[in-house]
């Protein structure tokens, strides 16, 4: 899928994994905001190429690929619930580059996961962020998502408690 913005969005294939690894691997140095931090999250060419398989075969999963002049710029990964209680759900995993931070690249990928979420007649697409990422959690909600409540001292990064919001989208199905 094109984009008039200078980047384009695409569901991810197993031959992205190389991509996919680096653009971790600099976000994780980036920001505080991701789940993992720098070094922890260490997959190899070929698991990383696996578990985009995995996430393509099932139905209620996606991988999105943003990337500009062939360079991964950004990447969002939806995870469907795996048993029946939960196939009707999808948690949202997202990340951009610092460089193409404000550039419109987390709209237009949560765009298309929205489209896919409904494709697929998923009811509840769902994420977390920390309370303090405002440019994240105002993206959100301009794409329609709701802070459900506050994970108090959810995470522990640089040795201090951080609070998330959970932030959820229902879609009419």
């Amino acid at each position: 899928m094109g984009d008039s913005k200078g980047f384009a969005v695409r569901r991810a294939e197993e031959s992205d994994a190389a991509k996919i690894i680096e653009l971790r691997q600099a976000l994780l140095t980036e920001t505080s905001f991701m789940l993992w931090e720098f070094g922890e999250f260490e997959e190899s060419v070929e698991q990383e190429a696996k578990r985009i398989s995995r996430l393509n075969e099932r139905d209620n999963c996606l991988m999105i690929l943003a990337e500009e002049d062939g360079r991964a710029i950004g990447n969002l990964t939806a995870y469907g619930g795996e048993t029946r209680r939960l196939r009707h759900r999808a948690t949202l995993a997202v990340g951009v580059a610092r460089s193409h931070w404000g550039k419109g690249v987390a709209t237009v990928m949560l765009e298309h996961a929205l489209r896919w979420s409904r494709e697929k007649q998923l009811r509840r697409v769902e994420l977390t962020v920390h309370t303090s990422n405002h440019r994240a959690v105002e993206v959100y909600k301009r794409c329609g998502f709701k802070v459900e409540g506050i994970r108090e001292s959810s995470l522990l990064v640089d040795g201090k408690y951080v609070d998330e919001y959970l932030m959820a989208l229902i879609n009419d199905v």
